[in-house]
């Protein structure tokens, strides 16, 4: 039989396994829950991504007592590496006949490997925010990544919290808000059942569920293009702090990177870009007043994936196991804008 690679996407909310044949064609695809270790521990992560290879092998006709050649799993919270050694040598021990061999890497990587062998820059923004650049020669440069603590700025988390926050000021008359509440405080009551900033308390703390608390960005979507100012002036901050990021790993940029077609190329992953329109003014201001400071910088292009990270997680997996699995990269990305910057 010939050999057959998994691949893993593992988000802070869902997550998908898939596995290929040695053509590179997908033999099977199913879904899972969220598998970042950082949030529902090891032990989940690991069964997580247990039952969903194991019910693509199934769904394949494969015997899910056969291990698959190799599984390249591209999640998130996959960056440190004590940390995933640990995530694979536990995976080995306990499910033995899952793979013959393991390899991890961020949510970032996996799908930018998904997209191009040439490198760009990847922007994620779902539950929560990271951001890689990839030179064509493979060396590496992030900015954030660094979880809700510490980071997560332009992603779902972030824009509920920044909503949440700017209703818990305005009612402390701590700040005044740069519009009104009225929308805000009622879709947040709503959505938490809630009648009063008391009853907040247990969602931010004793309760706290990133994934839910996050969930609330898809209410102030709505609001947004409803026509709500407040809705939409945090989605204008997310864009903006969104290209941010790209600006921090911009001077690091290999020139090659911008010569091509497509100017720079931006790969943009993760459920909060579904709201584009939302945020592209903020996020398009940005980059247009930092271009005169990079003369490379002409012209860039925003790019979507077709399909999940999980296929560039078995080609990273594939190649970290000594195999080339074909990956056809005509079809694996599309283009949802482009901007050439005229000179003045």
């Amino acid at each position: 039989m010939s050999p057959v690679y998994g691949g893993v996407e593992g988000g802070g909310s869902h997550s998908k396994a898939m596995l290929l044949s040695a053509t590179g064609a997908i033999l099977a695809e199913t879904d899972g829950p969220c598998t970042n270790h950082w949030l529902v521990g090891v032990d989940k992560c690991i069964d997580g991504i247990y039952d969903m290879v194991q019910k693509a092998k199934v769904s394949a006709g494969l015997d899910p007592d056969t291990p698959v050649h190799s599984l390249g799993m591209s999640l998130s919270g996959g960056e440190q590496k004590a940390a995933i050694q640990k995530l694979i040598d536990q995976m080995s021990e306990r499910y033995p006949k899952l793979s013959q061999s393991y390899y991890i890497t961020t949510d970032a990587i996996g799908a930018m490997a998904t997209a191009t062998d040439h490198g760009g820059i990847v922007v994620i923004s779902g539950t929560g925010s990271n951001c890689k650049l990839v030179n064509p020669d493979g060396t590496q440069v992030g900015c954030g990544g660094w979880g809700h603590m510490m980071g997560d700025e332009g992603s779902a988390f972030w824009i509920s919290h920044l909503a949440v926050k700017t209703v818990f000021d305005a009612k402390d008359n701590l700040a005044k808000p740069p519009h009104d509440i009225t929308y805000v405080e009622k879709t947040m009551d709503e959505y938490f059942q809630v009648s009063d900033l008391m009853g907040m308390l247990p969602h931010l703390y004793r309760n706290f569920q990133k994934s839910h608390f996050a969930g609330f960005c898809r209410k102030l979507a709505e609001g947004a293009n409803a026509g709500d100012a407040l809705c939409q002036y945090v989605f204008i901050q997310a864009g903006k702090v969104l290209a941010q990021h790209i600006l921090a790993v911009l001077p690091k940029a290999h020139q090659e990177l911008f010569s091509g077609e497509l100017g720079l190329p931006i790969l943009c992953e993760g459920s909060v870009w579904k709201s584009w329109e939302l945020m592209k003014d903020g996020f398009t201001q940005v980059l247009s007043q930092a271009q005169a400071a990079h003369s490379h910088f002409q012209k860039y292009s925003l790019l979507t994936l077709r399909h999940s990270s999980a296929l560039g997680g078995a080609k990273l997996g594939a190649q970290n196991a000594g195999a080339s699995l074909p990956v056809d990269y005509s079809s694996t990305a599309i283009v949802f804008f482009s901007h050439s910057f005229t000179k003045q």
